[in-house]
Formats: C-alpha cells, structure tokens, sequence
C-alpha cells in the first residue's frame, strides 16, 4: 500500500510538472532590428535549451516560471522571465567588443583591445571571404593591413607568399605560425572550416615574446571551440567549385600574324623548301624564315593559310577544373565541457592534370575539472594525398636532402606549349595509339601533355597535431598555465618513369633522366615539440591591497622549448625492363641515401604590465634563448621590448568619440640562419660522402659553413593611434573606426653567399654582411556607411606601404642575383639589366663616352622611347658592363575594399577589391616568346624613318639572348575582384522542426583583373632566373613571370544547413 501510494504521488507530481510546461517561441534581434542567428536560449539553472534559426526565431518548452537566458558571441547576455509569456521577442545590445575584444597574440597576457600598446589585427571566422575554401592564407588576402598574402600560382596545395611589414632578410619572410598558443610548423593544409578567428602580430616588439625567431612577425589561429550549457549543434556545408586560369586582358600571348616564308599559294615552307607538314611521327619541322639579318624591312604581317590548322595553345595548356568541399561541423557543451568536432573533405582537380585530396578531421575539449582548473585538448589530423604531374610536386618542402634533380627544376611551366608554332597540335597522338606525341617539334622541349603516357606519381602525407593546456587560477593573485604541442608529420612519395626504349620517339626525347625509365621512393618524417609553462602573477591595487589607485599589474614568467627532429630516405632504382613488375627490385641500377637534423632552441621570458585604470599603461620586458645552432653559445640572444598606450578619450567628453587611444612601443627580435636557406648546420661544415669502388670518399660541399655566423637582428619602432566616432546617431555612417600605424625597423646581420678562392675547395660561404633599413604605414579604416531596419551596410578598408632599403654591404660590393641586385643605398627588390638607350647623345655610366658618335647621330632616331637604327630598324642597348636598375618587385602600396551590405535579414552581399599600386613585372615570358619571334609584340606597327609597319628586327633586337633586359620589365600595378558572394537564408523553409537554418550561397574569387601588364595574371610571380632556377638571397620573392601557373578563376555554389 505505501508503495502504491509513493507511485501515485510521483506520478501526481510529474503530470503536475508537465502540466505547468508550456511552448514558448520568439526572435532575438540586434539594435538594428537584424535577426541574430545562433544565439543560445537555455533555461537558468538547466542544461535545456536551443539556440536560434537564422531568421532569430527559436521554439522550445520550458517551466511557467522559469528565467530564460540568451546569450551569445559578441552581444550581452540577457535574463527574462516567460511568467505569464508565450511570446519573447528580445533584442541584445551588442558589447563593445572593439573595446573590449580580448588579444593574446603578441600581448604575453590576454588584454582588452582597448589597452593594446602594438598594432594586432583580428580577424574572426565570418570576415573570412566565403570564397577561400582551400587554405587558411588565401582567405586572409586583403584583410589585414599591412599584410602583404600573395597566391603566385593556381597549383593546388601551393603556398602563399606572406610578408608582414617588409622583407626583413634576404633569405625567408614567413612570420612564426601558432596554433591556440602553440607553434606549427606550416599554415598550409589547416581547415579554413576549423577556424574561429586570426590573429595577426605583425612586428618584431610583438614577435620578441616568440623567441629569436619571431622577427617576421607571427599569425596564430585559434580554432573553433563549444560552449558551456549550449544544445548540441550541427552545421553542414556543401560547396562545388568551378576553376578555370586567369587568362589576362588578350586571353592570348601569341602574334596573330607571321612572316614565315611562303610559296605562290600561301603555303608556310620549311627549311628544306617544302610544303609544312608533319612528319610520320607527327613531329613537325621549323618553318622557313626570310632573313631579317637582311631584309631590314621584313614584316609581320602576313596571314596564316586557311588550310593550316591553328590552334589555341593556353586551352590546351589549361583544363577546367571541378573541385568540391563538405564539411560537417558538431559543438556544444554541458555544465563543466564543452566540444566541438570538424570534418572537411577537399577534392581539388588540377588545371594542369590528376587532383589533390585532403582531409581534415578536428576534435576540441574543454573540461573544468574543479573550480579555478581546467584542461583543454585540440587534435587536428590532415590526410593529404595528390597524383600531380606537370607541377612543382610540393616535394622540396618535405625532402630536405638528396633531392631528386628532376623535382628541382619547374616543368609546371608549360614553355614548350607557350612558346610554339600556333600549327602544332599538342593532343595529337601517334597514328594507330592512344600515345600522345612526345617531341611535336623540332625544339630540345618534351610535350608537356604526353606526361601522363610515361610518367606517373603521388604523394601522401599524415600530419597529427595535438595541443594540450592546463590553466589553474588562484583565487588570488596566481595564474598557472602549461602548454604542450606535438606535430607529427609523415610523408610518402613515390615517382615513375616508365621505360620508354620501345616509344615511337626515344631517340628524339624522353621523360625523365633516361629511357630505361626509374622508380624513386621517397620517405620523411618529421616531429616537432613546443611546450611553454607559464606563471602570472596579478595585482589590483584596489581589490588586494585597499588602495584607492586603479592601478593593475600583471607579471608573466615563462620557459619557452622547441624540438624539431627530421629524418628522411629514398631509394631509387635506374634502368627498368619493358615488363612488369615496375619495382625497385627489377632495377639494374640501385642506389639509396638518407640525413637527418635535430634542431632544439630554448629561452626564458620576463614581461612586465602595469596599467593605471583605462587611462594609460606600460609594458616592458626581455627574452634570452639559447638556440642548438649556436653549440659553442655561451651566452643567450637577448631581446627586450617596451610598450606604452595613453586613451586621452577618457578625460575628453566628446559625445561623439568612443575611443582614441594613442600607443607606441619598441621591441628588437632575431632571424636564425636556418631562415635564410633552410641549412640547420650552417655554422659547421659537413663533409659529403660518394661510394669510391668498395670504399667511401669524403669530399667539401660547395657552400662551407661558417663559425662566426650570428643570429640575425630586427629592432623595430612603431608608433599608432585607434580612434573610433559616431558621427551620426541616424542612418548614414552611425560608426567610423580608423586604426593607423607608422613603423621603422632597423635590421643587422643579414646573411648573404660570399664568393670564394678555388683554392678553398668550395664555392660560397654564408656571412653576416647587410644591414637594412624598413619603414612603412599601415591603415584601417572600419565605417558603418548605412544602417536601418532592412539595409546594412559596413564598409572595410585596409592599406599597407613598405619599402626596404639597404644601409650597408660589407666591403661595399654589389651582389647580383638572377634579375635582382643588392646595392648599398638602394631598395630590396630592384630589377638590375640592360636597357635600351632613350636618347642618341646617351653615354656610359663609368667614363661618360657616347654609346652613339656625334657622326653617326644622323642614323638613329627614338621611335616609342628608344633609339633605333633608322636602316636596321634594330633598337641599341646599354652594354652588358653598364647595367642599371630598371623596376622594383614590391608594390608601392597595397589596399583593399570590402562591402559588406545586408537587404531585409535574408540577402547578404559582400565583395572585396584589392589592390597592388607601382610595382613592376619582368617578364622572362615574353623575352623567351621574343626568341621565336611569336609573341604578340611582333604584330604591334611603328615606324622608323618614316617607315611604318611590325618589322621583325625591332623586337627582336630586344630578345638579347634572354639576359636581364629592362625591356621586358612592365607594370605589374593590378585591380582584382578578389570576393563577391551572395547568401541567401532560406530560414526554416524546409519547415521541419529539426532544421534550424538553411542558406545557399554563390560565390566568385578573382572574378576581374584591371591592369596594364600584358602577361597572363600580374600576381602569379616569384623569383626565378631566365632558366627557371629559384634565386636565394636576392631579397625578392616575388616578381618574375616565368612561365607561371596563373591564379584560378573560380565560381562556386553551396549550401550551409544548421540543424
């Protein structure tokens, strides 16, 4: 009986309580009236709860008289009672988050924006451009000032060029990469979806809190974590993108026009006299040329015959590509955790062929394990596996010795196909096979397109990182932080070459090093360990001490440890049979190799910060490392900083000014030699080994090591303002926040090859030998142009100025490295050639003679700038002595204009436009298209003693056997519709309880290009000679066009579901 009677009072009391549930419905909007998507609704005291669609509204059951709290990133939270409700329509107040925000990066303490003394960037995960979806770098282009982020190739998986505030060294400019506090050791391959935000340190007196390495500046990533008593919550994104090159304004390279020798019927003859034609092998012969060595007058003007086929090389060159992403994102969190999951899947196909895959899985928990202590574990995990042919293969990234030669050159290029005869079909196969054609023309050129037949390859690649973090806060006074990073990081490779003894054209040309074909197997691994303890020690001279002074104080203590240990293998197997098996076993020849590196820094860190109220305050400190490329190192590379802010808006009282904060600060950090050419060992020589009969010979290597070498010095002054006003309560521009920084960086010991005897044994040797001076200007500029209940419209604007100059070269020499030069009192970056005289009274530079005699004036005259021989319609140059510098490779200035504009809380519309200003191209392209007399130049009419017409001598007079000339350098000043997106939110439309949001989104990246340059794409540019060679301690990494992939033309379609 008393069990019957327990059972009917429970069962009274839960109907009791389900009879006193009810549904309760709502929207939460912003200030504007704008529906606020994601926003948490839980009930006070539960874990219950949801969060909001994306028209705002939300749905959920809830006691009578319960409290609901809404909360959410960015906006107040807020309590309110349903007593007596069904209906809640809520409008937050958003933070002041530009105020209050917290930085951690370059700060040493997490701080308030409000009292930060250096200039750092944020950029969260929605001001991400929508159409980024390969990597984290792409999608910060344009987004922070200052940031010089240049994708120079449409290859998947390449990297891109990062330059934070100025070239600080001759050799690398990548700043220091963190991921949630820990360092990584590349940004390429993170998961754009895994992103909360970016922040962006860019100097040396942020960089110093980061050891003897932080000198270019440092970009940490914080990934997305849950939140604490939020309802689980799933994210889906599909996205298929459509990929074609950047073609440029003519969408061709190549003349329109010939002058090659015909017969009565139009008919192009070869050499021999006959009819052009290919032979049976479908390779064709060099068509005849009239002489223009004597024929002054030949032209470029006649028409291709109606019976020749022509063809479009760059369609040939360059497929269209489909590449698809999905992501699926899970978080949330109880009481005490929180977690958050990503899963991205990247299916990147190749403009040129094959694709790349990558696969990004992602875990982050957090966990309070009692009051004051809480952990947090990250794990991100990257497959990554490819099968490109025709590129730059990504291998000397991750195979640091015994490069294989054939993947140091660049056959991504597709010269051969550019730079030919428009008749020659380069899908054309050999009669009676699916072969294609392997030497189509009579040139020392494989075909690029017959890759595929001979030659196959792929890569893989397993990379594990994991962060741990342990945090104790005191009750009082201490903060105990712990934070372990491992990166684990294997690569695979393998590499075949077909035997090619029975191809139809094997005496002609074959790929790779022979036509008994090899197989190479390449292997590495890499670990890489970070650990950084930490102790605060916190003061309030109010709250600890009852001293009526609103002063602050925090002391940071750390001891900061890095490990980088490197192993890799190969073997390679020369001289297979026209049988499979295709192995290295079956190999007549085998040879293998291996090295390794360790690589061990570590340091100590003392930063001191006082603040007086939100008024003013100071920082200031030092860090001292130890660094296992220095082994004799007795004692530590110190770096101090100093900082200071002052808000004069606190004693102001101007209602229209929110902010004005004035800061400066002085910091100095250092470069390690291993930045300049990746050698770890560069203070010490390493003597090679070769197999000698049955025994092993030792010998030099070209560049010696050098025990004097130093660490490589930047110390920077920065002075800046943030001002943010509200000029208008009403519509029009009711915010306008304007951040600017001036810079000036003084850096020494810069490392640069010296040239030695032949009686050393060796080549080079590294030295500290340049000094460098870098000053420049960054800008923000943030404005609400218009806002009401259906519009809103932000506007962004970024701007950034560099130029690097150098101070001092030891013994005051000039180095020359492919097109640049390095010259004591000149900018980093110079293009140094030949150029054509623009005036007939010209002399030389050393002795002042004239080029041209005052008797033989009469024969030249300047035609479109330059002197020309009036008989010999050829242009005169410089002597190859007297060279001059003609172009720099940086730009004078970049700037970028983002709109972000909302119509009726549905539509959502941004584009982004950047812009590079006075910066110059060589065009290495157009000079090698020179040689064969097939660049579109040839058709372009002048006139000369009163001759007009495209003569054939006057550009190719220019040609001058592919050296420097500064002919060939052209303004690479560029516009580009970097972004334009359209999200739509469908909201519930679907009208199924379980789909909260739904929104569909069309995209376009580098959609229009304006510019004067007249190659395919101004920003697919790097540093290479005229024979493709990369050019190390030139001070330039960008800037030649040789031959270069182009930057994609993308449009994509996708689909955002929130459940």
């Amino acid at each position: 009986m008393k069990k019957l009677l327990a059972l009917l009072i429970t069962t009274s009391i839960l109907l009791t309580a389900f009879a006193q549930t009810k549904s309760v419905t709502g929207k939460i909007t912003d200030a504007s009236g704008a529906p606020l998507q994601g926003i948490s609704v839980t009930i006070k005291g539960t874990l219950s709860g949801t969060t909001t669609a994306a028209d705002g509204s939300f749905k959920l059951n809830a006691p009578e008289n319960a409290i609901l709290v809404f909360s959410g990133v960015g906006y107040e939270a807020t309590e309110m009672s349903i007593r007596n409700r069904t209906v809640l329509d809520v409008q937050l107040i958003t933070e002041i988050k530009a105020l209050s925000e917290i930085v951690v990066t370059g700060t040493g303490v997490a701080t308030e924006k409000k009292k930060l003394s250096i200039d750092v960037a944020s950029v969260g995960n929605k001001d991400l451009a929508k159409s980024a979806i390969i990597s984290i770098d792409q999608a910060l282009i344009g987004k922070v000032a200052g940031a010089q982020i240049q994708t120079t190739s449409g290859e998947p998986g390449q990297k891109a060029n990062i330059i934070l505030r100025g070239i600080n060294s001759l050799g690398s400019s990548n700043p220091i990469i963190l991921v949630d506090g820990v360092q990584v050791t590349d940004i390429n391959g993170l998961d754009v979806a895994n992103v909360e935000k970016v922040e962006i340190a860019k100097g040396p007196a942020a960089g110093m809190l980061y050891g003897a390495q932080g000198a270019n500046g440092v970009i940490q990533i914080f990934t997305k974590k849950g939140s604490r008593n939020k309802a689980i919550s799933i994210s889906l994104l599909s996205k298929v993108s459509i990929d074609k090159v950047i073609l440029g304004k003519d969408k061709t390279l190549s003349a329109k026009y010939h002058h090659f020798t015909q017969d009565a019927n139009g008919n192009i003859l070869d050499r021999n006299g006959d009819i052009l034609r290919p032979d049976s092998l479908g390779m064709w012969p060099e068509p005849a040329e009239d002489d223009f060595n004597t024929d002054f007058d030949l032209k470029n003007d006649k028409t291709y015959p109606s019976n020749l086929a022509m063809y479009n090389h760059l369609e040939q060159a360059y497929q269209t590509a489909v590449s698809t992403t999905n992501s699926l994102g899970i978080s949330g969190g109880g009481n005490k955790t929180d977690y958050s999951f990503t899963l991205t899947h990247l299916n990147q196909e190749n403009v040129l062929a094959n694709r790349f895959r990558r696969t990004n899985m992602s875990a982050n928990l957090g966990f309070e394990i009692f009051k004051g202590f809480t952990a947090r574990n990250s794990t991100q995990v990257i497959l990554q596996d490819e099968d490109l042919i025709s590129g730059t293969y990504n291998v000397t990234s991750r195979i640091k010795y015994n490069v294989d030669a054939l993947f140091e050159g660049t056959n991504n290029n597709r010269f051969e196909m550019i730079n030919s005869y428009p008749w020659i079909d380069f899908t054309s196969t050999y009669p009676g096979t699916s072969l294609t054609v392997v030497r189509p023309r009579d040139e020392n050129q494989v075909n690029v397109l017959s890759e595929k037949d001979w030659h196959s390859r792929y890569s893989k690649d397993t990379r594990i990182i994991n962060n741990s973090n342990l945090n104790y806060k005191f009750p009082r006074f201490l903060e105990l932080d712990f934070k372990y990073g491992i990166e684990l990081w294997n690569s695979e490779f393998q590499d075949l070459y077909k035997n090619q003894e029975a191809a139809p054209q094997v005496a002609l040309g074959f790929w790779g090093n022979t036509a008994q074909g090899s197989i190479r197997n390449d292997y590495a691994k890499s670990t890489y360990q970070n650990a950084l303890s930490t102790v605060y020690f916190r003061t309030d001279f109010r709250k600890d001490f009852k001293i009526d002074v609103p002063i602050t104080t925090t002391t940071q203590l750390s001891y900061d440890w890095r490990k980088l240990e490197y192993n890799s293998f190969f073997s390679q197997g020369l001289n297979l049979p026209q049988y499979p098996p295709t192995n290295i076993s079956a190999a007549a020849l085998k040879t293998s190799g291996d090295g390794r590196f360790e690589y061990i820094t570590f340091g100590y860190l003392v930063n001191q910060t006082i603040d007086f109220g939100n008024l003013f305050g100071v920082t200031g400190g030092f860090r001292s490392d130890y660094n296992s490329q220095f082994g004799d190192q007795s004692e530590p590379f110190t770096f101090g900083r100093g900082t200071v802010y002052f808000r004069p808006v606190e004693l102001l009282d101007v209602t229209r000014l929110t902010e004005w904060k004035i800061r400066a600060a002085y910091g100095a950090a250092g470069i390690p030699p291993n930045e300049f050419d990746g050698e770890y060992y560069s203070r010490q020589t390493t003597l090679g080994s070769i197999q000698l009969g049955e025994g092993v010979g030792l010998y030099l290597p070209n560049i010696l090591g050098n025990r004097n070498l130093r660490v490589q010095e930047v110390r920077e002054l920065e002075v800046g303002t943030d001002i943010i006003i509200t000029p208008s309560a009403k519509e029009w521009l009711n915010r306008i926040s304007l951040s600017f920084t001036y810079w000036n960086k003084n850096n020494r010991n810069n490392i640069q090859y010296v040239d030695l005897p032949p009686s050393s044994g060796a080549q080079q040797i590294r030295d500290n030998l340049i000094e460098l001076t870098v000053k420049g200007a960054d800008v923000s500029l943030d404005a609400s142009m218009y806002t009401n209940k259906n519009v809103d419209w932000q506007l962004g604007v970024r701007f950034g100025t560099f130029k690097t100059k150098v101070d001092k070269v030891a013994n005051g020499r000039d180095f020359v490295n492919g097109l640049f030069i390095v010259k004591e009192g000149e900018s980093l970056g110079n293009f140094y050639t030949q150029n054509p005289l623009t005036s007939i009274d010209q002399t030389r530079t050393a002795d002042k003679t004239r080029y041209i005699p005052e008797n033989e004036a009469g024969d030249y005259e300047v035609v479109n700038g330059v002197v020309v021989n009036k008989t010999t319609k050829r242009v005169r140059l410089t002597d190859a002595t007297d060279q001059a510098i003609s172009g720099n490779a940086y730009p004078d200035f970049t700037m970028s204009f983002i709109n972000n504009v909302t119509l009726w809380n549905k539509l959502n519309i941004s584009m982004q436009w950047d812009w590079y200003r006075g910066n110059e191209i060589y065009n290495l392209t157009k000079q090698w298209m020179y040689r064969d007399r097939l660049q579109k130049d040839f058709d372009k009419s002048i006139t000369v003693n009163g001759q007009t017409g495209a003569f054939v001598n006057f550009y190719n007079s220019l040609y001058n056997s592919v050296q420097r000339t500064g002919w060939f350098v052209e303004d690479g000043s560029f516009w580009r519709m970097r972004d334009l997106t359209f999200t739509y939110q469908l909201g519930s439309a679907l009208n199924v309880p379980w789909v909260k949001g739904i929104a569909i989104t069309a995209s376009g990246r580098n959609l229009l290009t304006i510019t004067d340059y007249e190659g395919l794409d101004p920003e697919a540019t790097s540093a290479q000679d005229s024979q493709g060679n990369r050019s190390v301690g030139a001070g330039s990494n960008i800037g030649a066009d040789y031959f270069s992939i182009p930057n994609l033309r993308s449009f994509q379609l996708g689909v955002n579901l929130q459940f």
